[in-house]
């Protein structure tokens, strides 16, 4: 048997300027993902972890953190252990990326919303120095599943629904930006341009955006405690209180 991917890449060639993936059922009839990246192919599974692993048992690190946090009175990340995690939504990354090629929005959303999942862990269970450092993708990830989801209502015939998707993750990346990283201008971050591009393939803008009450307020909530803006974070907690009252 030969190992040499030589005809395998000429057959299937790179394209610098453009993402090229494709989906396919392996010999083993698990059905995959490949992805043409620069000095080969990255194969994935298309279900359950990427690389078709199960860690720890688990089906993925995730799950089995999860499961830990219903055994244990509290969790505790290492650096090795957000450094595995990292990992984890790295290879989810690849593959939402290759599936929004596709355009199989419900796989981007079931992807970018177990890395959420991945960056809410680490930022309620790991030290804040480790952390920090995986927190800057959150943006891309919003992004991501924003989009998906908003293409997918669009596929829908749902364009009002699509259009208070697009402004939820702008006002969640919006947000993030202002609180967290302090940005001087979060409308000009690439993520937000991205949006606002699809929010104007929807629509004239002659619908307005939808009430501050709508967004996400406990994510916000947790965002504002972890960068420590407290002022923020209690008129969240008081208006997040209001809403479970009415």
């Amino acid at each position: 048997m030969s190992f040499d991917l030589s005809q395998v890449l000429k057959e299937w060639p790179y394209n610098p300027h453009r993402l090229i993936a494709r989906k396919f059922l392996g010999d083993d009839g698990v059905e995959k993902i490949q992805m043409r990246v620069d000095l080969g192919i990255l194969q994935m599974n298309y279900d359950g972890r990427p690389d078709g692993s199960k860690p720890k048992k688990s089906s993925t690190l995730l799950e089995y953190y999860r499961k830990r946090l219903k055994r244990e009175k509290s969790l505790v990340l290492l650096m090795e252990d957000v450094q595995q995690l990292r990992l984890e939504a790295i290879q989810y990354y690849h593959r939402y990326l290759s599936l929004y090629h596709l355009k199989d929005y419900p796989g981007v959303i079931r992807d970018t919303r177990h890395n959420l999942e991945i960056l809410k862990l680490i930022s309620r269970h790991a030290a804040e120095e480790d952390s920090w450092a995986v927190q800057q993708y959150r943006p891309h990830v919003l992004m991501m599943h924003a989009s998906a989801k908003a293409l997918l209502q669009m596929e829908r015939n749902l364009r009002n629904e699509a259009l208070e998707t697009v402004h939820q993750g702008i006002r969640q990346i919006k947000r993030f930006y202002g609180d967290v990283f302090d940005l001087d201008q979060p409308e000009m971050s690439p993520e937000v341009m991205s949006l606002r591009e699809l929010q104007h393939r929807i629509t004239d803008d002659s619908i307005p955006e939808p009430p501050e009450k709508e967004v996400d307020l406990e994510e916000n909530l947790e965002l504002a405690i972890y960068a420590e803006n407290f002022e923020l974070a209690a008129r969240l907690r008081d208006e997040l209180n209001r809403l479970k009252d009415d």
